[in-house]
């Protein structure tokens, strides 16, 4: 099991929206606007500007760069307005655009220097992101989800109560619950892992009157597994299609009490391994309660945040 230390910055002390990490680098988002960079290794500050006037609702940290080309290591972020920023390792912004989409909940780097931003209705595909910034169209696939009190998850966004969204989970996310998990084929033997989520802040309600739903569906084709918990899934993270040493065959689950668990993929997606036969097991327990509003993992480490930092 994983202990948890702080990194000795103050400026990730308090009012952390949304983190990222990579091999070196851990990446802020907080209420006021602003944006941080600390090394891993010691804590010491890499940039600290502010760019927004809204809060920072997601951050990621371009995890494909070669080593031989770091002095074009960049940084995303994006806030509640629906900006989205492209920054250098200096803090200096290199590109912004602003989607009428509404706020970010997700920015996933899915190739080198191209990324997937989420918002609430659905998403937008990037490219060439350190230079042109290239858009391509926007999608209301990932958004077209709703979910019922009693459990039910409908392809479509008008039958729910609550509005739910479908994305990569192989980043960290800015959501209210997660109800799903989704192995899907991709030809090459390694299932792509996406995650379905509630991003309406009602659903909370219900999570702090004790009456949410407390199981994760976990599907292909079909809901083959549905896993129960002492609380509601706040968000999970999977490292299969992490770069380099980050790639990992697991899954994390962060619950609403601020435990984290994690669970092998593949035994997982295995509709023949019985429930009892997983290794799930605790990377993170607390004695009590702890109120996080996210995480991020790669490799070997894990950065849990939250109002009192992280």
């Amino acid at each position: 099991m994983s202990a948890l230390s702080r990194i000795p910055n103050q400026e990730i002390d308090r009012n952390v929206t949304a983190a990222d990490l990579d091999e070196r680098f851990l990446l802020i988002g907080k209420l006021d606007g602003s944006l941080s960079a600390v090394y891993i290794k010691n804590g010491l500050q890499v940039f600290s500007v502010k760019i927004s006037e809204t809060e920072i609702t997601a951050v990621c940290c371009e995890k494909h760069e070669e080593q031989e080309h770091e002095d074009n290591q960049v940084f995303y972020a994006g806030d509640i307005s629906g900006n989205v920023f492209v920054t250098n390792k200096k803090g200096r912004i290199l590109n912004k655009v602003h989607l009428l989409e509404g706020g970010i909940s997700a920015i996933v780097n899915w190739s080198k220097f191209s990324i997937h931003v989420h918002t609430h209705t659905g998403s937008a595909s990037f490219s060439d992101t350190s230079k042109e910034f290239r858009r391509q169209n926007f999608s209301s696939d990932s958004g077209d989800f709703s979910y019922d009190n009693d459990g039910t998850l409908y392809k479509s966004v008008s039958r729910g109560m609550f509005r739910v969204i479908r994305y990569n989970c192989g980043s960290p996310n800015r959501v209210i619950a997660t109800v799903g998990i989704e192995f899907e084929e991709t030809g090459n033997n390694c299932s792509e892992v996406f995650a379905y989520a509630i991003i309406d802040e009602e659903y909370k309600e219900m999570i702090d009157e004790g009456i949410a739903e407390t199981t994760l569906a976990v599907f292909s084709k079909y809901i083959f597994r549905v896993l129960e918990f002492q609380s509601p899934v706040k968000q999970v993270m999977s490292c299969r299609h992490h770069e380099g040493r980050a790639k990992a065959d697991e899954i994390f689950i962060l619950l609403w009490n601020g435990n984290l668990l994690k669970v092998t993929s593949s035994l997982l997606e295995d509709p023949t391994v019985p429930d009892e036969a997983l290794d799930l097991i605790p990377a993170i327990v607390h004695e009590e309660e702890e109120d996080y509003k996210g995480f991020s993992v790669f490799g070997k480490k894990i950065c849990l945040y939250g109002n009192d930092g992280l």
